[in-house]
């Protein structure tokens, strides 16, 4: 095992006090990495406090820890250390982080190829499947035993961020961190069961009418979806009901890429770029200020539904021709 993780030991070792958080809209990654972290320096017997700005989604629940995740922060307690994963960006942490008086170190764990290095100390791998390897090796690193409870968020940030092992980030080292997690006690078909087929009918009811706005662009290699406020509140879901609609896009033989157009507020569009892996739609993301993977990425645009669409297809085109 490298020394990657030597001054991130050292800060772990000489403190006493950590927060744990991770990206707005979290994801299975970002909370199962969240949560394995939490319980690992829990292990240690530190005082940890894991932090979303946005609740755990409904899905990931079941995961341990994760009904001790806080959505408010203290903004007067002292940090020794405030450790970041699976974000590219230290504005994607939300706008009450930089509430914080103490954070103390801020230390950046994260494999996205976009991340700008916005902590004190930054270790980013961006060959990790998942910020759930990065906190595996970090708690081997620093000999903490993988309970089963941190065996179960470890297994399902690395099941849902390689597409369930479908994903060209489906290393030999992720099948193998999963194999061993399995070995620990983790059971496939329950996470499986839990994850994917457990769906809240409102969930299926909005995907019915996103399919309804498909849309393919005249050469058959983008496609795109929109999700509106109206839809969304049309069920009663929250925004997080929509994570994966994307990969619908994405399906559509002959298709390079796939987009999600999901209205975040009025005048402003969370999107969402899935690339079938010819397309680099990290390079289109960042065009926007966003950022993420070859494969995966997203960004924020204001506008109407309209000028945003337009120049999202425009430099997808671009991208696609170029």
């Amino acid at each position: 095992m490298s020394n990657k993780f030597e001054q991130v030991i050292n800060e772990i070792k000489n403190g006493q006090t950590f927060l744990i958080s991770s990206h707005v809209n979290p994801e299975g990654d970002a909370v199962g990495s969240t949560l394995a972290l939490a319980i690992g320096l829990k292990e240690l017997n530190k005082d940890v406090t894991a932090y979303l700005y946005d609740p755990v989604p409904k899905v990931f629940e079941f995961l341990p820890f994760a009904d001790k995740v806080v959505n408010r922060i203290n903004e007067d307690k002292i940090y020794d250390a405030v450790l970041v994963v699976d974000c590219g960006q230290k504005d994607r942490l939300g706008e009450d982080f930089n509430k914080i008086k103490n954070k103390g170190k801020l230390i950046n764990i994260d494999h996205h190829t976009t991340n700008d290095c916005f902590g004190d100390i930054n270790v980013i791998d961006d060959d990790a499947c998942a910020a759930g390897e990065m906190v595996y090796d970090l708690l081997k690193e620093i000999n903490v035993g993988i309970t089963s409870d941190i065996a179960t968020d470890i297994y399902v940030s690395i099941l849902t961020d390689t597409g369930s092992f479908r994903y060209s980030s489906s290393t030999p080292k992720a099948f193998r961190i999963a194999g061993e997690m399995v070995g620990l006690g983790v059971k496939p078909w329950d996470i499986s069961q839990r994850i994917y087929e457990s769906n809240p009918l409102n969930k299926l009811t909005l995907l019915a009418s996103v399919l309804n706005t498909l849309e393919v662009t005249g050469d058959g290699k983008v496609a795109s979806l929109i999700v509106t406020l109206d839809m969304l509140n049309k069920v009663n879901a929250a925004k997080d009901i929509v994570d994966g609609f994307v990969n619908y896009a994405r399906t559509v033989e002959g298709v390079e890429v796939g987009v999600l157009f999901r209205e975040a507020r009025p005048g402003e569009y969370k999107i969402s770029f899935r690339s079938k892996g010819r397309i680099d739609v990290a390079d289109i993301s960042q065009e926007f200020g966003g950022g993420g993977h070859m494969n995966a990425a997203g960004c924020n645009i204001k506008g109407s539904l309209q000028e945003v669409k337009e120049k999202v297809i425009q430099a997808t085109e671009r991208k696609i021709n170029g």
